[in-house]
């Protein structure tokens, strides 16, 4: 589990990493592109050496003009006197005449809000200008190495910075999981042990511990369950063993009540088959349950009972509102779940057996009732508990059809009548 959660933490990291160098090679593109954005206009030095490289007598000549026109771009021209002496598409807003503190702000801002670009000729100055909004013209024309290489080593500093932090965080966090989990490791380890001490149910973890505590608990009454089985089943079959040994050492074999002997060899029979059913109902697969009518199981029990039992009378109440109901079943264990119970009356009682079937508020409900003597409190609570200690009469079969009942999703209620005994089986439509 530790190995999975930290490599599952690994890949977090991993992940935030290669999140901070994407967005670092975002950025680069950003930069790129606006530099390319930026490079839609000629570079202010080589529009000046086109200019220059193909004056005549002037500057702005005819073939300067028809340059500068398609860059966009218009110029002027002045001499020392800041008078302007050549222009090319120059805006009325500019003067003709220029002072020495438009000089200075031209140079170093704009001349009237147009990006200008500045270069001596001679004893006077000629003046590019881009358009409006076009290009930005930084408040200075210099750039101090130091300071530059000083932001560089900033720049490592703080990539060094984040990565030692990544990791801090990478080992307190690890930490701290190592903490929390260390419990539920001990604690899985001695799940199954005598000596297993339960988990705090509280903190951030605490679905989990409520999770293991209750597999611990579920483990201690499935052993709880089965010695309380193994006892009861060892009390069952003891009975018909010593009545085989007690026929088997009479000295007479003459006397032997072979008769006894099959009915004491009939019930460890029946007793070992519920045994393995009911071990076996844990790995039915519910999956493969189909759709069947619970009506036609139920007549079929009832007439298999009275051709087996011709003198005892079975009453059969068919309450349904839908004769065609159905529920997802398996047909034999549902046979075998109402069978038990009716085997039960006609093996402990005399009276008459009523099985009653009815659909009430959206539920399917099966009722056996008999006219015997019932049950004692006692036997019904430990049936209700799975405890089958010492339980002789109505033990075996009434767990395993309580078992079937619940196998289908149905719930499963026996009580005292008075007089006789009442079971009952009610699933959900």
């Amino acid at each position: 589990m530790f190995n999975y959660i930290i490599k599952r933490f690994k890949k977090i990291v991993i992940r935030i990493l290669a999140l901070l160098f994407f967005l670092t090679f975002l950025l680069m593109v950003f930069l790129y592109l606006n530099y390319k954005l930026g490079d839609k206009y000629p570079n202010p030095n080589d529009l000046y050496s086109y200019v220059e490289n193909n004056k005549t007598d002037s500057y702005l000549n005819e073939k300067n003009k028809d340059f500068l026109k398609e860059k966009d771009i218009w110029a002027i021209r002045l001499d020392k006197d800041g008078k302007v002496i050549e222009s090319f598409n120059k805006p009325r807003e500019v003067k003709n005449k220029l002072e020495i503190t438009d000089v200075a702000g031209f140079t170093r801002y704009y001349l009237a809000d147009y990006p200008v670009f500045t270069y001596i000729i001679g004893d006077g100055l000629i003046l590019f200008a881009y358009p409006k909004n076009s290009l930005d013209k930084l408040p200075f024309n210099y750039y101090n190495y130091q300071n530059l290489v000083f932001n560089m080593w900033l720049v490592v500093i703080f990539i060094v910075l984040f990565l030692l932090f990544v990791y801090v965080f990478y080992r307190m966090d690890i930490r701290d999981i190592l903490k929390n989990i260390s419990p539920f490791q001990k604690a899985i380890d001695k799940l199954f042990e005598d000596d297993y001490e339960k988990l705090d149910e509280n903190g951030e973890l605490k679905d989990l511990a409520l999770s293991i505590n209750k597999a611990n608990e579920k483990y201690n009454n499935l052993k709880k369950s089965q010695s309380k089985w193994i006892r009861g089943v060892s009390h069952d079959v003891r009975t018909p063993l010593a009545k085989i040994s007690w026929e088997l050492n009479k000295e007479n074999k003459n006397e032997l009540d072979t008769r006894n002997i099959q009915d004491q060899i009939l019930k460890i029979s029946n007793i070992l088959e519920g045994l393995n059913l009911t071990m076996s109902l844990a790995n039915i697969d519910k999956e493969n349950f189909e759709a069947k009518s619970p009506l036609k199981v139920i007549r079929k029990v009832i007439v298999d009972k009275l051709n087996e039992n011709p003198e005892r009378e079975i009453v059969f109440e068919n309450r349904l509102r839908d004769p065609d109901i159905k529920i997802k079943m398996d047909p034999t264990l549902f046979y075998r779940m109402v069978e038990n119970i009716l085997k039960n009356s006609l093996a402990y009682t005399d009276g008459k057996i009523e099985l009653i079937i009815s659909s009430p508020d959206n539920q399917l409900r099966i009722e056996v009732l008999d006219q015997g003597c019932g049950v004692d409190d006692d036997i019904i609570k430990r049936i209700n508990e799975e405890d089958l200690t010492n339980i002789t009469r109505h033990g075996l079969g009434i767990f395993i059809s309580k078992q079937i009942a619940e196998l289908h999703g149905g719930n499963f209620l026996v009580k005292n009548k008075d007089p006789g005994l009442e079971v009952s089986f009610i699933f959900d439509l």
